[in-house]
């Protein structure tokens, strides 16, 4: 069995998305690679080597049919994650309640590798850059407050391909939280 690099994202729904694109527009002279519209997802479970990608869209209907949609407020743009050494610009937000808890779940459902996370940052990647790229950019000083909110309603499994130009994202599963129904016919057979 071949071991796939995969994660665990809620996708951005189309309000989030056209908040991010309008963002883009505006900012559309910045030297960054920007994450394509269909790609936007905030992380729910880090990238791991999976042997069984069957099992963790199994485990992973199950998790979404005991979790209700959740409602998310991303109220600032800014480089990130070290503020120090950035090499993306996200959109943040304060994670709704029960949003860490969920993520816990998935990780323990599916799996993967990883310790209990400490806190959770409800984060939105817009876009992704170089440190060459940033030290061109240092006068631009990014902390711009939004008000992007959102309904999360669905739970993936993407496979994450490394190209040298940046990630390739592939849904593997895809389900509604509250659920539980496919709405992807793209779920992986058991061979």
């Amino acid at each position: 069995m071949e071991s796939r690099r995969v994660f665990v994202g809620l996708p951005a729904g189309r309000e989030l998305v056209e908040a991010a694109e309008e963002f883009r527009r505006a900012h559309a002279g910045l030297k960054v690679r920007w994450v394509r519209p269909e790609n936007l997802h905030l992380t729910m479970v880090p990238p791991w080597q999976c042997l069984d990608v069957a099992a963790a869209c199994e485990a992973l209907r199950d998790e979404a049919a005991r979790q209700s949609p959740f409602e998310v407020v991303f109220e600032r743009v800014s480089f990130g994650p070290d503020p120090r050494r950035p090499r993306l610009i996200w959109a943040t937000g304060k994670a709704p309640a029960g949003m860490p808890e969920f993520a816990q779940s998935l990780l323990t459902a599916t799996g993967a590798p990883g310790e209990p996370r400490e806190s959770f940052l409800q984060h939105l990647t817009i876009a992704r850059f170089n440190s060459h790229d940033f030290n061109a950019m240092r006068a631009h000083k990014l902390r711009e407050p939004v008000s992007w909110p959102a309904t999360l309603d669905a739970l993936c499994l993407y496979e994450s391909d490394l190209k040298p130009g940046g990630a390739k994202y592939q849904e593997l599963c895809r389900f509604r939280l509250g659920g539980g129904q496919i709405l992807d016919k793209r779920a992986p057979s058991s061979e």
